[in-house]
């Protein structure tokens, strides 16, 4: 069975689905009182070791794997995801950290050289993807039969903006690009992408949930150009930016303690790895910034040295094998299944659309003026290959996670259409990054 990953885990998810369905007595234990939650945390956590254990051996994506396996479980996590308030703070507390760790990865030296295509990554091509997806997902949901508000598909395409760096990076671990700038654009871009995703999601989702209910995609996309709105997110950046110097400066001062203490210190205590996004998420938001945006920048200026890199490495796998496919186990849980399989077709056109139209115009669109710079040329193949390596991951599952909790007309189909993007963008773009580098010559011989 060692030989067949595959078919190993085939036989896990099978046995999962006859036990928690058809064992009986089971689920009672999994929906009454606060031991169904602790239960259910229990089934989560225990996934998601064997998802990091198994998943990684196998051909198809582990956050997929994960996608699956809480399907297979919704029965017994119905304590945990029915608990609105525990699920909520549980995915506000997974996505600080995933986003502090993605500021942890970003090379603050390659984030300075490139701030400009970043930027036009991160902000003008984030924009433009929300806008003519959230037109596509709308003219789709026209056909299908699918009557909420054009705005609420505009919710959808913000969260599905975002770009996984922790989906990047083991794609690109061994493809030795001949120019490696490339690496590290897609993965700064792709972190800073997260935040941007996360904010602008949030401001949609509050006006359609508010005074912008009912608006069409374009009038809730113009929201973003209120004075209002601007001003909000312009403090919300501040003081984001603000407590994330703070968390950063915290980090930096045990860094200084560990390097000039003659004394025994325990270099490997990971606690400030935890402490900081958390704080940094929670002042954030009080002070009445981007909580994620303050743990992500407090990761960003943190420059790891030796003394700490045992933490960071811990930190990382940590994240990488034990948050995100939480995650996506949660996400799995709260997919409503019977929706995905009747608007199947909705939500495999969309993803083609969204990953083989929308993503490549808006990243040419949004570089052209980057090319003619001097020094980084881009060409058509590397604008092509960034155009490819813009799968969703993490924070659109977290963003999904939190849709699905709230009281959004049509949240359920939206969550469908979403869960299909999200599986197909992971199953077919990191795979074949590799052979797409070799096709496009921009790998060295």
């Amino acid at each position: 069975m060692k030989k067949y990953p595959n078919l190993e885990l085939v036989l896990y998810l099978v046995a999962t689905t006859l036990v928690v369905r058809f064992l009986p007595g089971i689920e009672p234990f999994f929906v009454h009182g606060p031991e169904s939650v602790y239960l259910s945390l229990s089934i989560v956590f225990l996934s998601g070791y064997l998802l990091n254990f198994k998943a990684s051996k196998t051909y198809f994506p582990s956050f997929g794997w994960a996608i699956l396996f809480g399907i297979a479980l919704q029965p017994v996590l119905l304590g945990l995801v029915t608990n609105l308030p525990v699920l909520v703070v549980v995915i506000e507390l997974l996505a600080a950290l995933v986003l502090f760790g993605g500021g942890v990865e970003v090379p603050y030296d390659s984030f300075k050289k490139y701030i400009g295509p970043i930027a036009s990554l991160a902000i003008l091509a984030t924009l433009g993807t929300i806008y003519l997806f959230g037109l596509t997902l709308d003219a789709i949901g026209s056909v299908a039969g699918i009557s909420i508000a054009g705005i609420n598909f505009l919710v959808l395409a913000a969260i599905l903006s975002s770009i996984d760096p922790t989906a990047i990076i083991p794609s690109l671990k061994n493809v030795r690009l001949k120019r490696p700038f490339l690496k590290d654009l897609a993965v700064s871009e792709s972190a800073v992408n997260d935040v941007v995703g996360t904010i602008i999601t949030r401001v949609l989702l509050l006006a359609a949930l508010g005074a912008a209910a009912g608006a069409s995609v374009t009038g809730g996309f113009m929201i973003l150009a209120d004075r209002s709105v601007l001003d909000a997110l312009a403090l919300e950046f501040i003081w984001g930016l603000i407590v994330g110097v703070c968390g950063a400066w915290m980090l930096k001062k045990w860094l200084s303690a560990l390097e000039t203490s003659t004394g025994k210190r325990n270099v490997h205590d990971p606690a400030l790895f935890f402490a900081v996004p958390i704080f940094c998420f929670a002042a954030g938001s009080i002070v009445g910034g981007s909580g994620f945006l303050a743990a992500f920048v407090a990761g960003l200026l943190f420059d790891a040295s030796k003394p700490t890199k045992p933490v960071q490495d811990f930190f990382e796998a940590f994240g990488d094998g034990f948050i995100k496919p939480i995650v996506f186990v949660l996400l799995g849980a709260l997919a409503p299944v019977a929706l995905m399989i009747e608007y199947w077709w909705v939500g495999i056109i969309a993803a083609f659309i969204f990953m083989f139209i929308i993503r490549p115009l808006v990243v040419f669109v949004t570089l052209t003026p980057w090319a003619k710079d001097s020094d980084d040329v881009f060409t058509w193949q590397e604008l092509s290959f960034i155009s490819f390596v813009r799968e969703t991951g993490a924070i659109p599952a977290v963003l999904l996670l939190t849709l699905a909790t709230t009281a959004l007309d049509g949240a359920s189909e939206l969550v469908a259409i979403g869960m299909w993007v999200i599986l197909l963008t992971l199953m077919i773009e990191p795979p074949l990054t590799p052979w797409v580098a070799r096709k496009l010559d921009l790998v060295k011989k």
